[in-house]
């Protein structure tokens, strides 16, 4: 680009920055009070910003410590800079293959009855800087992912108001910000059964009104589903027979049928939709340091779309031997659960623990993730390193 484009794409960079609140834990603390009542340290409270155009920002995993992830924690996905609805004339409409198509108003779709669910919002690339031969894209580690509190209505409330025809298979959704110039729309499709029975429309996040990064006024939440499938700013639902077409939907967000060896591509009829949260679990909280014959207290966190996850365990040697970590009381289905693993080492050296997660169908995390070529749902044995000294 030229300096007159780099300039303008820096700027509008910055401002997305400061509405989403992507910012240094210094420049972060300089705004507002730090919330001290989650117990995160002030030292932990900031987003790792990966690009500027979109900006899209990860969460450290040491600030990953809590069931709830605070907002200002919450990692931010975006294509490109969003053009945020204005609140003034924002409007949800509803058409397709329904009875009655409506348009509602905020206020109109609040008054119906409200729902809360606590759910993983993960991005299906989270991760996708982990598998070898390398992968285009953001460059996400392990923070693309949150577990929030959403409140809103029911998606199935909602469209029982126009009449879904029983022809009607998918849900189409459309979101108001508007791709750069030659770039494909992010329009997407989901199977109607699946946001029927499971989908909510928010507009709070965590008790609070959803923030604009998140999606305000309004978005859609797929528990157990991968985040490409929860549309942010959406405008427009249409149930219809077929699914969406387009890039967003025959090309991207794609898994292969039968994955291959690593670096093997596949063509778009070879692959499905990204849909369900595979089950993976990482440390979080892992001290730098220990001694032997002294126990210390690593913890992290294991969801699944499954929706549960039953089991978590613990390797100090490599995978040869596991122990069952303890998971913690606060659990809801599609949330993820808290683990605690208390770790005695026996000898002087660098030690490894190995974490790996059981869902409530069986599946186990496996020990190398599935190498695709969009780099989506890795979930390989994490890993954690402590010096221990004698």
């Amino acid at each position: 680009m030229n300096r007159r484009q780099f300039l303008s794409a820096t700027a509008a960079a910055a401002a997305i920055a400061r509405a989403g609140g992507i910012a240094s834990g210094a420049q972060a603390a300089a705004k507002k009070p730090t919330p001290v009542s989650d117990g995160i340290p002030p030292s932990r409270r900031r987003l790792l910003q990966l690009n500027g155009y979109a900006a899209n920002a990860e969460t450290p995993l040491d600030a990953l410590t809590t069931y709830i992830t605070p907002n200002d924690l919450f990692f931010v996905r975006s294509h490109w800079i969003p053009a945020y609805p204005s609140l003034k004339t924002w409007s949800l409409v509803v058409d397709g293959e329904v009875e009655r198509p409506r348009e509602w108003k905020l206020a109109d779709i609040k008054a119906l009855p409200r729902t809360t669910v606590t759910c993983v919002l993960q991005c299906s690339g989270n991760g996708r800087a982990l598998h070898r031969p390398a992968i285009p894209g953001v460059q996400w580690r392990y923070g693309a992912v949150g577990n929030a509190r959403w409140t809103g209505v029911r998606v199935k409330d909602l469209l029982a108001r126009s009449g879904v025809r029983a022809g009607a298979k998918h849900l189409h959704t459309f979101g108001s910000d508007k791709p750069p110039e030659k770039v494909p729309p992010f329009h997407r499709s989901l199977e109607l059964e699946k946001v029927l029975e499971d989908g909510v429309l928010a507009f709070e996040m965590n008790g609070e009104t959803l923030p604009q990064p998140h999606g305000a006024p309004l978005r859609l939440i797929v528990p157990g589903w991968t985040g490409n499938h929860w549309m942010k700013w959406i405008t427009h639902l249409s149930p219809q027979p077929e699914p969406q077409k387009g890039f967003y939907m025959d090309t991207a967000y794609r898994y292969p049928d039968k994955p291959g060896e690593p670096g093997v591509a596949f063509k778009p009829d070879e692959m499905h939709p990204v849909t369900e949260l595979f089950v993976k679990s990482c440390f979080t909280d892992v001290p730098a340091s220990a001694k032997v014959g002294s126990s210390v207290s690593v913890r992290g966190f294991a969801f699944s779309g499954a929706p549960d996850v039953s089991r978590v365990e613990v390797s100090e040697d490599q995978g040869q031997t596991w122990k069952d970590a303890v998971l913690d009381n606060q659990h809801d289905p599609w949330a993820w659960r808290l683990f605690t693993h208390r770790f005695t080492p026996s000898a002087p050296g660098p030690a490894t623990l190995l974490a790996r997660a059981t869902d409530s169908r069986g599946a186990v995390q496996p020990k190398e993730a599935v190498w695709n070529q969009s780099g989506y749902l890795h979930n390989g044995w994490h890993a954690a390193e402590i010096a221990v000294t004698a």
